[in-house]
């Protein structure tokens, strides 16, 4: 990791791209990736030819850029990286600069967006110092903020959303999902008259700030479609096909379905969180989901949690909703596994055997594939739905194992 933005910028300029005419910066603690991938969907959808970013992958590297909603090949992935590598090792003229992982997945979008429309950025952490606020953006859009990366952003709420909302162009629209903090509120709206960085060549100036409130008891993919429609509205875009994009959006390992006809074993239901209250968030939903959908017995659903995820600042707070869950919807079985593949290792079985499982014992497997192995061994009774929850890296493995990586499995509007 390496916060900052003139390696970035240095190499931006050096590849002289041409950018779209709308580009679309996204940031916030949860959320943000679903409304981009809403976002991408409508657009593929009314026929505006857009490249999206977002990361992390959940299952290979190119599902960080997609041009209409599918993964960008390799052969694309590959060129746009030799051209980063000679831009970035300079010349007798140019200093070598040193990019990071996600500094050159994010320069491999821009210059896939080359020739598209509207390019939709999501940032990788905070805003202010992430990389992807190097280049420029016509509007911005700031999902729901919470209390994370604290050794990074801040240890407070108002500090942590003013590194967030520091994405807003001056002069420029930037959405904002209203916060319940008046403090918080105030602290995003001094920093949005201040909208600008000069290192960037930015002059300073107000961006134009509209907050918009969503409905209690909101979907994720509910609340997704009021900001997307509310940062269509501000660029002049078409909001028509938010709401058919919202019935066809695939977004893989977000409340995704894998059926026993397409597992060859149990069904699997698999959705991410990284932080409480991501966690705190998607549970009513998941709650919904498994009560109406998971088989019967003496009048309870029957499921099992698979779960696994990567270090947490507080493990036991993190769990916390999810022994409430469980308390309330018992789990036929609960097996704990470790993630692999993602940028930090996944918390070890072990650690996650000490905290307070509420029901029957869990069960410790080393991998994906062996909880699957080990789940397939089980009768349909004993195990009814699968609910794989935690990191997304954990999702990707799952993804793997029932061989799903496919571009029309991946793609965001792929055939069911």
């Amino acid at each position: 990791m390496a916060l900052g933005l003139k390696g970035t910028k240095t190499v931006l300029d050096r590849l002289q791209l041409n950018l779209p005419s709308h580009i679309i910066h996204v940031a916030g603690s949860n959320g943000k990736g679903t409304v981009c991938a809403l976002m991408a969907a409508s657009l593929s959808i009314g026929g505006t030819e857009n490249v999206l970013f977002t990361s992390p992958h959940v299952a290979r590297i190119e599902e960080r850029i997609r041009r209409n909603g599918i993964p960008i090949s390799s052969q694309e992935f590959d060129e746009a990286v030799e051209k980063i590598y000679h831009a970035a090792i300079g010349d007798t003229l140019n200093q070598a600069i040193e990019l990071t992982f996600f500094e050159v997945t994010y320069l491999v979008s821009m210059i896939a967006s080359v020739g598209s429309d509207v390019l939709i950025l999501e940032t990788g952490l905070g805003g202010r110092l992430d990389a992807t606020r190097s280049g420029p953006a016509t509007a911005s859009l700031v999902t729901s903020v919470s209390r994370e990366h604290i050794d990074i952003l801040g240890s407070d709420l108002p500090t942590i959303a003013q590194e967030k909302v520091a994405i807003a162009r001056p002069n420029c629209p930037i959405i904002i999902r209203n916060p319940e903090s008046h403090e918080v509120r105030e602290a995003m709206l001094w920093e949005i008259q201040n909208a600008g960085n000069e290192a960037l060549n930015e002059t300073l100036a107000p961006a134009h700030a509209f907050f918009v409130t969503i409905p209690k008891g909101s979907t994720v993919k509910d609340e997704a479609g009021v900001l997307a429609s509310a940062l269509f509205e501000s660029l002049g875009f078409t909001t028509e096909t938010i709401d058919q994009a919202k019935q066809t959006l695939q977004w893989p390992a977000r409340m995704q379905l894998l059926t026993e006809h397409e597992t060859s074993t149990h069904p699997y239901l698999l959705d991410a969180a990284h932080n409480s209250s991501g966690l705190r968030r998607i549970l009513p939903e998941l709650e919904r989901y498994v009560s109406e959908h998971a088989p019967q017995k003496n009048g309870q659903p029957v499921w099992t949690l698979l779960f696994g995820t990567s270090p947490q600042h507080n493990l036991a707070e993190f769990l916390s909703p999810l022994h409430d869950l469980c308390r309330r919807m018992p789990p036929q079985n609960i097996l704990l596994t470790q993630p692999h593949g993602g940028r930090y290792p996944g918390i070890e079985t072990e650690t996650l055997l000490e905290q307070k499982w509420s029901n029957a014992a869990p069960l410790s497997v080393a991998s994906a594939q062996q909880a699957v192995e080990t789940l397939a061994t089980y009768s349909e009774a004993d195990v009814g739905l699968v609910v794989s929850l935690g990191s997304l890296y954990l999702q990707g493995n799952i993804l793997n194992v029932f061989d799903w990586a496919t571009d029309e499995n991946l793609s965001l509007l792929a055939k069911q």
